[in-house]
């Protein structure tokens, strides 16, 4: 975080220590008021993300904007300075800055593609801390398709279950999914729409970027220090991402852990089989006895009562003291903030008594993730094609009405039929 002048640096600080902690360092332009001045206060060459946040007295230096890449995001609070805005604003303002980071994108109607900073922004388009941006799946392309008539490219999740599709720059259909039942409610904008380039033409385009994003991660672990790094991995595209930064960090010493409930999907298995190989790991496996905990009647798992995650967090603190018992521990975690409140207001660097989190993408859009791990070639689990937004078990209580339409109607999942508690797992959904 930079600002102008130290009274906003010392109320700044004092709002961030308050809400998160030693998230981010908060530094100044020394005074500076013209733009040439502030630009030689900037020129540090940080790989992170450089948040300047002005007052409406200090609007000129937004003049500067144009000459910073990407991880440069300039925001103007709407009072004469940032110390006069009450705490909890400053926060919100901060949220709102990361936003705008994670959000930036444009469509370039000539390549057929979106691109990190630049080009078009799509339609009706909002930098909300809660909100995230997806490239438009095969399988969601073709449910939108289905379902709407719409040729579905991007994805604006927002909140409620509700997701904006758009198609290139135009806002083609709204569309909101439920926790219960089948149901999507949608509003179709537009028929027919454009096509995209392919997820890797996209990302080749948008290398220097991805790779300015990579190397901020990397950089930021890098300032870690451990004995033992140990990366949670669950066969998803965030904590895949999370274990390339790792391994481009620390190399082999970063080592995947693989927890199994015993209620994962056969393509999730399958699919972590595969990476290891192509990616060279050998993940640690662990197990958390989910499926033993239903065979002894436990209720399945709900929104209400995620007894699964505790479970699971549990196997990996077991795992965690073995490992410290030799030395200090790191965590890298896919944890993403547009992914969960709770995920937003969490810090991206947690001090635990015998161990480190730290979650090198915490700033990254599901955008992001996917783009990079195209650059990289490195597979994804066969359910985001199929038109998954995100993988866990086949009970978890975080899929939606989406996944369950094509958990019931894509003919590739009907070994579900056949697996443990997944017919209860309907008759709770759909009852």
């Amino acid at each position: 975080m930079v600002v102008r002048a130290r009274g906003d640096a010392d109320a700044l600080e004092h709002a961030l220590r308050h809400y998160v902690g030693s998230e981010a360092v908060v530094e100044t332009l020394g005074g500076a008021r013209e733009p040439e001045e502030a630009a030689k206060a900037l020129d540090r060459g940080f790989s992170g993300l450089t948040i300047v946040m002005l007052g409406r007295e200090d609007e000129k230096l937004r003049a500067l904007e144009a000459r910073y890449p990407f991880n440069y995001v300039f925001y103007t609070v709407p009072k004469a300075k940032p110390r006069n805005e009450r705490l909890h604003r400053l926060l919100e303002h901060y949220l709102r800055a990361k936003a705008v980071f994670r959000l930036s994108l444009g469509w370039l109607e000539e390549k057929g593609s979106y691109v990190i900073r630049g080009g078009e922004t799509p339609e009706a388009w909002e930098y909300n801390p809660r909100y995230d941006a997806y490239l438009a799946t095969p399988g969601m392309r073709s449910l939108a398709k289905r379902l709407l008539n719409v040729e579905a490219t991007l994805i604006l999740k927002r909140l409620e279950g509700e997701h904006h599709l758009y198609s290139g720059a135009r806002l083609a259909a709204k569309l909101r999914v439920s926790y219960r039942g089948l149901d999507l409610h949608s509003e179709r904008l537009a028929e027919g729409g454009v096509e995209a380039a392919s997820v890797e033409e996209q990302a080749e385009l948008n290398r220097s970027a991805l790779e300015a994003l990579e190397r901020g991660s990397v950089d930021f672990l890098r300032s870690l220090e451990a004995d033992h790094v140990l990366v949670p991995w669950s066969g998803g595209k965030d904590s895949t991402a999370a274990l390339l930064v790792a391994r481009r960090a620390f190399g082999p010493k970063a080592t995947p852990v693989f927890i199994d409930t015993g209620m994962e999907f056969e393509e999730t298995l399958s699919h972590v089989r595969e990476a290891s190989r192509e990616l060279g790991v050998d993940p640690v496996r662990v197990r958390a006895e989910v499926r033993e905990a239903l065979e002894a009647g436990a209720p399945l798992p709900s929104v209400e009562d995620r007894w699964c995650t505790k479970l699971k967090v549990a196997a990996t603190q077991r795992l965690i003291e073995e490992y410290a018992k030799s030395g200090t521990v790191l965590v890298v975690v896919g944890d993403r903030e547009a992914e969960s409140p709770s995920r937003l207001e969490r810090p991206a660097l947690l001090r635990h008594g015998d161990h480190l989190e730290a979650a090198p993408i915490k700033l990254w859009s599901a955008l992001h993730v996917q783009l990079y791990l195209a650059l990289n070639r490195v597979p994804v689990n066969p359910l985001y094609d199929y038109g998954f937004f995100r993988i866990g078990c086949y009970v978890c209580p975080a899929l939606r009405s989406w996944e369950l339409r094509i958990m019931l109607e894509d003919k590739r999942l009907e070994y579900l039929n056949t697996k443990p508690f997944f017919r209860r797992f309907l008759e709770q959904r759909l009852g």
